[in-house]
C-alpha cells in the first residue's frame, strides 16, 4: 500500500473523527497560555459581582452589553466604558443564556484560572469539530473525502480567534450543538429515523440560546431541503417547517425581552435598521467569504479606508473577482454533485447574518462547514487544468499554510493587546484612585473602556475615571480656551469610521449644540461635517486643566505618553499617527 493509499485509509476510517478533533484541539492549544480580553472581564465584573455599573444583568444575561436606558448609558460614559459620543439610547444585547452558564462555571470551578477558562473553550472547539465530521461522514459517506473534509475544517486558521478570545465562546458552543441537527435531520430524511424529526427542531431550540450563530443552523437546513431532500417543493418546505417554527418562536421572545442592536453602526440588526444592513451587505459579505476561502483576513474590510479612501471598494471588487474564478473553477462539481450544490449554498446563505457586523475570522464557523466540504470535493475530483490549479492553491493555502497560522492565531489575545497598552499606562499606585485618566487621542475610543473593569478583575488600584476625549488617527487641533476648557478639532471630526461608531449610528447624531453632561467634564457639540459627524468639541473640566486630580495622556507611535495641556489662548497641534502605529500593532 502506498503512503497515498494508506492517508485515504486513516481519512475513512471511522476513527478520523476522533482524530481531527484532537488535531483541532492540540493546534489551538497555545490559547491556553493567553490571558483574558475586554468583555472577559466585564464577564468578571458580573460573576463576582464586582463594584462597577453595567446594564441590569444577571449571570445568564452576560451578553447584554447596553440596554437602551439612557441613565445606564450615562453611567457608562461617567466611568469610561463608553465615550461621550455614545447614544444614550444605545442597546447592544444578546440571547445566549447557554453560552453563559459556560462562563458561570468558570468562575464556580476555577475562576482565578484564565488557563482552565481556554481549556473549556478548546473542548467546545474539538466537540464542533467533531460535530462537523460526523455530518460530512453523513454527506459524503465513510469516505477519504468526507476524512479530508473534515481534516480541512479542523485546521482552517480562521478558527484562532474564535477560540483564542473566552468571551466568543459562545460561537463555539452554538457549532457543538448545531452539526447534531443537522445529522439528526439528515438521519430522518435519508434513514427514515423518526425520533429525528422531533430531536432536531427540539435541539435547534436549545442551540439558538447559545447564541445568534445558530441561525447557520437554519441555512444549512434550508440549502439541504433545496439540494439533497427528494420530492416536491411542497414536500420539501414541509421538512423545514418545524424548525421555522423554532427560529420563529424564537425571535419572538428575543425581540420581547429587548434583544438585539439599536443605534450602533457597527453592529447592525437588519430587524431595526435593513437599510443600514443593506448599504453595508455589499462590502461586508464578499469580505467575510473570502477570508473563509482564500487571503486576506476579513478582520481587514474595516480598516481599508484608513489607507485609502477608495481602498474598501478596490478590495470589494477585488474580493468579487477572486470569489467568480473560485466559483468557476468548481462549476463542474455544482452542476454534477447535490451535495456540492448543498455546501455551497450553505456557506452562501450562512454568510447573509453575519454580515449584520464587522466582519471577523471569529464569525466564521459554520460558514467554514461548506467550504471545506466544497474544498474536498475539489481536491479529489480535479481533472482540469483550472480544476487541478484550484485544488493545489487550497491544499498549500489550508492544508500546508492554515495549520501553523491557526496556532498562531490562537494566541491571538496574548498580547499586547489594545487594551493592555492603555491600562499599563496608567499607574498602579494607591493616589491613582482619585485621578481622571483624560486620552487625548486614542486610535479608537472603544481602547479605553475595560480599564477600569481590568483593574476591579486584577484588584489593582483603579482611577475614578477615564475619559477619551477624540478617538481618532488622524491630526487634532486643540486650543485651550480657559483656564478648565479645551477646544479639540480632529482633521477628520469624530467617529469618521465605522468602527469608531459601535455605540452611536450616524442615524441619530450629535448635532450642533448638543451636550453630554458627565461627572468629570462637559462636552458641546459646536459644529459638524458634512455628514453630520461632529467637527469640533469643547471640553469643560470640573477642575482646572493643572490639577493634580487629572492624569493626561496622548498617543504617539504605539505608546501612550504624559501630555500637558497649552497655556491660555494656545493651540496645538498632535500629528496623525501612522496607521500602522495607530491601529495595526494594536489589533488583536
Amino acid at each position: 500500500m502506498t503512503l497515498r493509499e494508506r492517508v485515504k485509509e486513516k481519512l475513512a476510517s471511522r476513527g478520523s473523527v476522533a482524530g481531527v478533533a484532537v488535531v483541532a484541539a492540540l493546534l489551538v492549544a497555545p490559547s491556553i497560555a493567553t490571558g483574558l480580553l475586554y468583555d472577559d472581564y466585564f464577564f468578571e465584573v458580573v460573576l463576582r459581582r464586582l463594584p462597577l455599573v453595567l446594564p441590569p444583568t444577571g449571570p445568564l444575561d452576560l451578553y447584554r452589553f447596553a440596554d437602551g436606558n439612557p441613565k445606564t448609558a450615562h453611567a457608562l460614559m461617567d466611568s469610561g466604558t463608553f465615550a461621550w459620543t455614545a447614544d444614550p439610547a444605545v442597546r447592544n444585547a444578546f440571547l445566549r443564556p447557554l453560552s453563559a452558564l459556560t462562563h458561570v462555571l468558570d468562575y464556580a470551578a476555577w475562576p482565578r484560572s484564565a488557563p482552565l477558562m481556554h481549556a473549556q473553550s478548546v473542548v467546545w472547539f474539538a466537540l464542533a469539530v467533531a460535530g462537523a465530521a460526523l455530518v460530512y461522514r453523513r454527506l459524503l459517506g465513510a469516505s477519504w473525502i468526507a476524512g479530508l473534509a473534515s481534516l480541512l475544517y479542523a485546521v482552517d486558521d480562521v478558527h484562532g480567534p474564535t477560540v483564542a478570545w473566552v468571551a466568543n465562546r459562545n460561537a463555539l458552543v452554538a457549532a457543538a450543538l448545531g452539526f447534531p441537527v443537522l445529522w439528526l435531520h439528515d438521519r430522518w430524511r435519508r434513514d427514515g429515523w423518526r425520533l429525528g424529526a422531533w430531536l432536531a427542531p427540539a435541539l435547534l431550540a436549545v442551540d439558538l440560546f447559545a447564541g445568534e450563530a445558530a441561525l447557520a443552523v437554519f441555512a444549512y437546513l434550508a440549502a439541504y431541503a433545496i439540494h439533497v431532500e427528494r420530492g416536491r417543493w411542497r414536500e420539501k418546505a414541509m421538512t423545514l417547517a418545524p424548525h421555522a417554527i423554532v427560529v420563529l418562536a424564537w425571535r419572538v421572545v428575543y425581540a420581547t425581552f429587548g434583544f438585539g442592536v439599536v443605534g450602533s453602526d457597527l453592529y447592525l440588526d437588519p430587524a431595526h435598521a435593513p437599510l443600514a444592513f443593506l448599504s453595508a451587505f455589499p462590502r461586508r459579505y464578499p469580505a467575510l467569504l473570502l477570508g473563509e476561502l482564500a487571503l486576506p483576513r476579513p478582520d481587514s474590510a474595516e480598516i481599508y479606508p484608513l489607507f485609502a479612501p477608495f481602498l474598501a471598494t478596490a478590495m470589494t471588487v477585488v474580493a468579487l473577482i477572486v470569489l467568480g474564478l473560485l466559483a468557476f473553477a468548481m462549476s463542474n462539481i455544482w452542476r454534477k454533485d447535490p451535495v456540492a450544490r448543498f455546501f455551497a449554498t450553505g456557506l452562501l446563505l450562512a454568510a447573509i447574518p453575519i454580515a449584520a457586523t464587522a466582519p471577523g475570522d471569529r464569525l466564521l464557523l459554520f460558514v467554514g462547514f461548506g467550504a471545506m466540504g466544497l474544498v474536498a470535493q475539489l481536491i479529489a475530483t480535479a481533472s482540469t487544468r483550472v480544476e487541478r490549479a484550484a485544488a493545489a492553491f487550497f491544499v498549500v493555502l489550508h492544508l500546508v499554510i492554515g495549520p501553523p497560522l491557526l496556532a498562531l492565531k490562537s494566541m491571538a489575545a496574548k498580547g499586547p493587546t489594545p487594551y493592555d497598552v492603555i491600562e499599563r499606562a496608567i499607574p498602579t499606585t494607591p493616589d491613582v484612585a482619585a485621578k481622571t485618566v483624560v486620552v487625548v487621542n486614542p486610535p479608537n475610543d472603544g481602547f479605553t473602556g475595560a480599564v477600569i473593569a481590568t483593574r476591579l478583575a486584577r484588584a489593582q488600584p483603579r482611577p475614578r475615571y477615564v475619559l477619551p476625549l477624540a478617538g481618532v488617527t488622524t491630526a487634532i487641533e486643540i486650543t485651550r480656551v480657559d483656564a478648565r476648557t479645551l477646544r479639540v478639532r480632529p482633521a477628520n471630526g469624530f467617529l469618521q469610521y465605522t468602527f469608531d461608531r459601535n455605540w452611536r449610528s450616524l442615524a441619530r447624531p450629535l448635532l450642533p449644540g448638543s451636550e453630554v453632561d458627565l461627572s468629570a467634564m462637559k462636552v458641546t457639540v459646536i459644529d459638524s461635517t458634512d455628514d453630520r459627524r461632529p467637527l469640533t468639541a469643547l471640553f469643560r473640566f470640573d477642575a482646572a486643566l493643572e490639577d493634580s486630580s487629572l492624569l493626561w495622556l496622548r498617543w504617539s507611535h504605539g505608546a501612550y505618553l504624559p501630555w500637558r495641556p497649552p497655556a491660555i489662548g494656545d493651540t496645538v497641534h498632535l500629528a496623525a499617527n501612522g496607521v500602522r502605529e495607530g491601529v495595526l500593532d494594536l489589533f488583536p
